[in-house]
C-alpha cells in the first residue's frame, strides 16, 4: 500500500508540474513538492514546497460527506504543527478492501483504484490520545492535479487553500 500511495502522489505531481523528492531522513514527511516553472528556455523548481505525509488504509469510512480515519498521533501532531510558511499536509489513500482490485490495466490505460484525499492539520487542537486521533476529511479534498495545482498556488501567496 505504501509504493501504491507513493505512485499516486507522484503521478499527480507529475501531471500538474511539480517536481517531488524524497527526504532522507524523512523526520515524518514522505514527499516534497515544488512547482516548476520555466525561465527562458529553461525549467526549474520554484518557490517553497510542499511536505506531505502519506498514509494508507483499505479501512477508512466513508460517509456522504466526509472519509473518517483514525490517524496516529504522533502523525497528528507533527500536521498540526504545519505553517503558512511551512505546509505539511496529509495524503491519505483510501484503497478497495481486496488487494486483487486495487490495480487494473489495459494495452489502453492503467487503473489505481480507489481515491486519495488530503488535508491540512494546521492550527487542529492539541489531544491528549496517545495512540490515534479520529480526523474526518472533507470527501471534497480529492487529490488531483486540480487540487495540487490550487494548493500550490495557495502556498506562494502565503494563503489557505
Amino acid at each position: 500500500m505504501e509504493q501504491l500511495s507513493r505512485a499516486y502522489a507522484q503521478a499527480v505531481a507529475a501531471v500538474c508540474g511539480c517536481t517531488c523528492a524524497r527526504p532522507e531522513p524523512d523526520y515524518g514527511s514522505d514527499l516534497t513538492f515544488r512547482r516548476v516553472k520555466r525561465k527562458g528556455t529553461e525549467y526549474r523548481p520554484t518557490g517553497r514546497g510542499l511536505d506531505i505525509q502519506l498514509k494508507s488504509t483499505t479501512t477508512a469510512t466513508l460517509t456522504v460527506d466526509e472519509v473518517v480515519y483514525d490517524l496516529d498521533s504522533r502523525a497528528y501532531r507533527l500536521l498540526r504543527r504545519s505553517t503558512r510558511q511551512t505546509p505539511f499536509y496529509l495524503v491519505l489513500v483510501v484503497l478497495p478492501a481486496a488487494r486483487v482490485d486495487w490495480l487494473d490495466h489495459s494495452e489502453s490505460r492503467l487503473e489505481l483504484r480507489g481515491c486519495a484525499y488530503w488535508l491540512s492539520l494546521r492550527g487542529f487542537p492539541t489531544v491528549p490520545n496517545t495512540a490515534s486521533v479520529r480526523i474526518r476529511i472533507p470527501r471534497q479534498n480529492q487529490f488531483t492535479p486540480a487540487a495540487l495545482t490550487r494548493i500550490m498556488e495557495a502556498i506562494a501567496k502565503e494563503e489557505d487553500p
